[in-house]
C-alpha cells in the first residue's frame, strides 16, 4: 500500500503523533522543512526527551512551535551516581518552568540492551512515575525484554497514572495486562512491516479509545520508507495501514487517535 501524502487543512485530516525526537541533531539541517511538511498535513507531535539534554530540547521546541513535549531518563541513561537525584530535579524544573510538558517520558526498562544495571533502571523508572504523580502528568513507557518487571512496577508505583506503553511490540496477552493497568498502546511504523502479522492481529483486539499512532522518529520509518529517516509526516501511512486493517476511513482513525492523545495528555485548547 502507497501512503498518500497529501495535504490537509481539514479536522479530519488531523493526526497526532504521540512520541517523536525532532529536535535530535539528525534533523539540524533540515528541521524546518520537517515542521512544514508536518504542518501541511494537519500533524501535530509530541516531542519526547531522553536525558536531561535531550528533554530540556524537547521544551525549547514545543515552545518555539507552539507544541507539546515529554521530558524524563530513558533507561539507557538510568545508570546510578551521586548526580541522579540532582538530574531528576533539573528535569523537574523542566516540569514546573514550561506548560508545553505534558508528560514524563520516556521512562521504563531495557533488559534487551541493557546498557544500565537492571537495579539502577528500576529505581529511575520508579523516580519518574513518582515525578508524574507529584505533578499529575501521565508517563510514556518504553519497555523491552522486561514486561513483567514493567507490569510489576506500574501496579506498585503507576496504578494512578495515565499510562502510554510507546512502541508497542508485543503480543495480545501482554497487550491486555497494559489494559488491565489503564494503559494506551501507542503503534507505529512496525504495524505496516509485512513480517508482523502479529502486530495487526493484536490492532483487531484493541478498544478503539486506547489506541494511539506514533513515528518514534527519526527511527522506525514505515514500510514505503524503510531505509529512510522517519519524520511526523510519514505516520499517514501507519493512520492508512490501521484504517484498512479495521475496516474503516483513515479520517475515522485520525480522529478516534487524536481524541484519545488530546485525553489522555490533557490538552485542552491549547
Amino acid at each position: 500500500m502507497v501512503a498518500r501524502y497529501r495535504e490537509t487543512g481539514s479536522r479530519a485530516g488531523r493526526i497526532f503523533d504521540t512520541h517523536a525526537h525532532v529536535s535530535t541533531r539528525v534533523f539540524d539541517k533540515d528541521r524546518c522543512s520537517v515542521l512544514k511538511r508536518a504542518r501541511s498535513l494537519g500533524i501535530v507531535f509530541l516531542e519526547v526527551g531522553s536525558d536531561e539534554e535531550s528533554s530540556r530540547k524537547s521544551v525549547s521546541l514545543a515552545e518555539e512551535t507552539g507544541g507539546f513535549c515529554a521530558v524524563g531518563i530513558h533507561p539507557h541513561y538510568a545508570k546510578q551516581d551521586e548526580r541522579l537525584e540532582d538530574r531528576w530535579n533539573y528535569i523537574e524544573s523542566l516540569v514546573t518552568g514550561s506548560p508545553r510538558v505534558k508528560a514524563i517520558g520516556e521512562i521504563g526498562l531495557d533488559y534487551f540492551r541493557d546498557l544500565s544495571p537492571k537495579h539502577d533502571q528500576v529505581d529511575t523508572f520508579v523516580m519518574g512515575l513518582d515525578l508524574a504523580r507529584r505533578h499529575g502528568l501521565p508517563v510514556i513507557i518504553h519497555q523491552r525484554e522486561s514486561s513483567d518487571d514493567v507490569i510489576s512496577i506500574v501496579e506498585k508505583h503507576g496504578h494512578d497514572i495515565p499510562l502510554v506503553f510507546h512502541c508497542f511490540s508485543e503480543e495480545i496477552d501482554y497487550a491486555r495486562r497494559c489494559l488491565d493497568v489503564g494503559g494506551y498502546i501507542g503503534l507505529g511504523g512496525p504495524l505496516t512491516y509485512p513480517r508482523n502479522g502479529y502486530l495487526r492481529d493484536m490492532l483487531k483486539f484493541l478498544p478503539q479509545d486506547r489506541l494511539l499512532v506514533e513515528t518514534d522518529c527519526p527511527w522506525l520509518p514505515p514500510q514505503s520508507k524503510r531505509g529512510k529517516r522517519n519524520e511526523p509526516a510519514y505516520i499517514v501511512e501507519v493512520v492508512e495501514t490501521m484504517a484498512e486493517i479495521l475496516g474503516q476511513t483513515p479520517s475515522e482513525i485520525s480522529d478516534i487517535t487524536f481524541d484519545n492523545a488530546l485525553r489522555v495528555f490533557a490538552i485542552g485548547k491549547e
